[in-house]
């Protein structure tokens, strides 16, 4: 008996049993997901130079040894790192530390600190014979015990069982036999000179990872230049959508967050502390980074902050708003929130109108771009017109799922994602695309007749 697959609109010539088996399961369009703020340390104590570290809001201490302190502690780099955890989801610390490593000769041993700066001179390193047998080789940073070794018996069991987590041992005689030795301080660590090729090093790196807001705290001309410009480039040229926030920098694009005021802290790690703008840019990368496109920061509140440095009055908060600034305002519950969350377009043209400057708006085109990017790989779909309907198709539930979620409106499903047959042929496919955001409600007005 005849039998296999067939073709519904060719049919076949002889009698048997002919099954087509396809799954089910559609093909959906991919969605991306948002949360991830960048932080670079610059001129940094400790770690890896030249390095990104992963930190997670769920553990947010994971990789301490790598940066040598928790993030709640009372240290200026870990404040930022603090601050963007208020609402991100994942905030990736990049290490520029050029500094010198930190050294003590025990023994007829070396133990160097396993990165350059001025944290390695926090480190002892202590060695108490063992009540059973050999040596308990001890390292603190501070006063707090990081790595232990125990029943050790000459330098060449210490260097096998160190994790090189925060020192390594080193000695021309590794067969020597370990003594006790009181607890020993690094010394000679020792901050460098960060050298501004390091900063835009950084910043090319920016193209490897996924992220979405960028907290650049610098105010030195020559790189808020450099870094305007890759962020420029990114959207333009990689096909990265992100932003990045600058302390009050020149700027007129959508790309860029310019904060104009700071803040007062008291959230139970600092009292009354007075942040600088440069570092109230930490926050707002978090908080930009972790807002979905259905969401606008305007009039959320900063937690832990209870007073404003450089409050405007009316007269400047409305000039600021024209100048594309983003910046603090006290709410009348005597709260410090957002005054508008837009970025630094303030030239509006043809190609980019007003609602550009609005954060949300571009959240959602942005998101979307993301999402197409996501959907349509390269050599995923064939470039006919069997690829072209599923294209279309996933397009168009594209579109719906933005829809049902609220982020845009005014939809025609058949004419908002269509394939221009016209152009596309070879392995080049064109698509015409209409999108319009949903914006938040945010300037209110109401007209009341009295009777």
């Amino acid at each position: 008996m005849s039998g296999g697959n067939f073709d519904i609109n060719v049919g076949k010539v002889r009698p048997g049993v002919y099954v087509n088996t396809k799954s089910k399961k559609q093909q959906k369009p991919k969605s991306s997901t948002r949360g991830i703020a960048v932080v670079p340390l610059i001129g940094y104590n400790w770690g890896p130079n030249g390095k990104f570290v992963k930190l997670s809001v769920e553990s947010p201490d994971a990789e301490s040894a790598k940066l040598g302190h928790s993030i709640y502690d009372a240290d200026d780099f870990m404040l930022l790192i603090r601050e963007a955890f208020k609402n991100a989801i994942t905030v990736y610390a990049y290490v520029i530390n050029p500094g010198t490593a930190a050294k003590a000769t025990l023994e007829g041993m070396t133990v160097t600190a396993a990165y350059g700066g001025t944290r390695g001179n926090d480190i002892k390193v202590s060695s108490v014979a063992n009540v059973t047998a050999g040596y308990d080789v001890t390292v603190y940073l501070g006063t707090e015990k990081v790595e232990s070794y125990k029943g050790l018996e000459t330098v060449a069991d210490l260097i096998a069982a160190s994790k090189k987590t925060y020192v390594t041992f080193s000695a021309e005689e590794t067969g020597a036999s370990l003594t006790a030795f009181a607890a020993t301080s690094l010394t000679g660590g020792a901050a460098g000179t960060v050298e501004t090729s390091e900063v835009t090093t950084f910043l090319d790196k920016l193209e490897g990872i996924k992220w979405h807001t960028l907290c650049f705290p610098v105010t030195e001309a020559a790189l808020v230049t450099a870094c305007i410009t890759k962020i420029k480039s990114l959207r333009a040229n990689v096909g990265k959508w992100v932003q990045a926030v600058l302390p009050d920098c020149k700027s007129d694009h959508e790309g860029i967050i310019s904060v104009t005021n700071a803040l007062v802290l008291d959230d139970g790690t600092i009292e009354g502390q007075e942040l600088t703008i440069a570092q109230t840019c930490a926050w707002v990368a978090g908080v930009t980074a972790a807002a979905t496109k259905t969401e606008s920061n305007t009039y959320v509140e900063y937690e832990g902050a209870i007073g404003i440095v450089g409050e405007k009055t009316n007269e400047e908060a409305t000039l600021a708003i024209q100048n594309g600034e983003f910046f603090f305002s006290m709410s009348d519950e005597g709260k410090v929130v957002v005054e508008y969350d837009i970025n630094s377009l303030h030239t509006f043209t043809t190609e980019k109108t007003s609602d550009y400057r609005k954060n949300r708006v571009m959240r959602v085109y942005d998101s979307f771009a993301e999402d197409l990017a996501l959907t349509f790989p390269p050599n995923k779909y064939d470039n006919s017109e069997e690829g072209w309907l599923v294209m279309e198709g996933l397009g168009r539930s594209l579109l719906q799922a933005y829809l049902d979620d609220g982020a845009i409106t005014n939809v025609d499903l058949d004419n908002d994602f269509y394939v221009d047959q016209s152009r596309s042929q070879g392995d080049e496919t064109y698509f015409n695309i209409g999108i319009q955001a949903v914006d938040s409600a945010e300037k209110l007005y109401f007209s009341v007749s009295t009777r």
